[in-house]
């Protein structure tokens, strides 16, 4: 068995444990749960939770945390997405900063929209679907704060920074933080490794909003036995069609649905959570051929749509960065998120008069 898929296999039976319900053996059980006491142990050591109160102060330009408690993802990026172009339309430049997970390269780099795109391997996927999506300079680095001044000295204007992830980088000085969950909510309830927690749940005290995607707040607090606040919001993210990668032609779903009559459809995709996906297709009236959940920032081969024998083959925008953009197969699911005019208000508030 080769590297990946041995990563592959580990990953799927985490998240199974995670989310699934899945009792593990004798054996891993307690190994997750000696490993989760050292996670814990080493969190107290370092003083974690004192370094999360001190990472939040005035910063200019401000800077916004999207993150989550959660490994595996939530839904951050349609987030970030959402934020910018609420801020670029009311004529406010934006940046972003990301880590890039799975970059070949270990430098600092800047994602230019205005210049040649970089490989998705330079940078990551998700730092250069969000360039792409909203038009917005990226810098990448594992050091957020790296990221921050390289975006800083090309950009020095910008009105506001967004972090994609970064709640657990207290080396980055923020302003505001927005924590994401999905309808999975907290899984289990334990800490990595024997639980997707990055922290315990009273981290959500000190942050400035609590998103609640796709699932009701009076959900998410009954399954986190936490009281719901004025601070969570219910966002919507919803699927509003497709694009064919190789000429950007866009179909309405009910154009999709006729378009694609008697036709046999797969979907595939390596986000965090794929069901996301599926469940997004199913929910509008697709009935799959086939779907392939792949491990989180997977590494498409050149010829990885070459296998399958269906004529149309959907994917995520963040996968389709990585793939070849010739193939007319190929369709990326396009989604909207609106931002609760509540949230939004807030967030102006909170930033006050860097944004007039």
């Amino acid at each position: 068995m080769n590297t990946g898929n041995r990563k592959a296999q580990v990953e799927s039976g985490l998240l199974q444990i995670w989310y699934g319900g899945h009792k593990p053996s004798l054996i891993v059980g307690l190994s997750l749960s000696l490993l989760e006491l050292i996670y814990k142990s080493l969190r107290w050591v370092s003083r974690q939770n004192k370094k999360s109160v001190a990472a939040k102060k005035a910063c200019r330009p401000p800077v916004l945390v999207i993150g989550n408690l959660i490994a595996g993802g939530a839904g951050k990026t349609p987030i970030v997405m959402a934020v910018c172009q609420h801020f670029l339309a009311n004529g406010q430049q934006v940046g972003i900063v990301s880590r890039g997970y799975g970059r070949s390269a270990q430098t600092p780099m800047l994602i230019d929209p205005a210049q040649t795109l970089p490989a998705a391997s330079e940078v990551g996927d998700e730092p250069l679907f969000l360039s792409h999506e909203t038009g917005c300079p990226v810098a990448v680095c594992a050091d957020r704060s790296q990221a921050v001044n390289l975006l800083l000295r090309h950009f020095p204007d910008l009105s506001l920074i967004v972090s994609d992830d970064g709640l657990q980088h207290h080396r980055l000085a923020r302003q505001l933080e927005w924590v994401v969950f999905d309808s999975r909510a907290h899984g289990n309830g334990r800490l990595l490794p024997a639980g997707p927690l990055r922290e315990p749940l009273a981290r959500l005290d000190s942050v400035d909003a609590v998103l609640c995607s796709n699932i009701a707040p009076q959900v998410l607090s009954k399954a986190l036995n936490r009281p719901v606040q004025n601070n969570w919001h219910a966002i919507q993210v919803q699927l509003t069609g497709f694009s064919q990668l190789s000429s950007g032609l866009f179909l309405t779903i009910d154009q999709a649905k006729e378009h694609w009559k008697g036709l046999k459809l797969v979907a595939f995709t390596g986000m965090g959570n794929p069901e996301k996906l599926f469940a997004a297709l199913r929910s509008v009236g697709l009935n799959l051929d086939a779907r392939h959940g792949l491990p989180d920032h997977f590494n498409y081969p050149e010829d990885f749509c070459a296998q399958f024998i269906q004529q149309v083959l959907i994917t995520s925008g963040k996968d389709a960065v990585k793939l070849d953009h010739s193939n007319p197969k190929v369709w990326v699911a396009e989604i909207s998120v609106t931002l609760p005019p509540a949230l939004t208000q807030a967030l102006e508030d909170c930033i006050g008069p860097t944004i007039d």
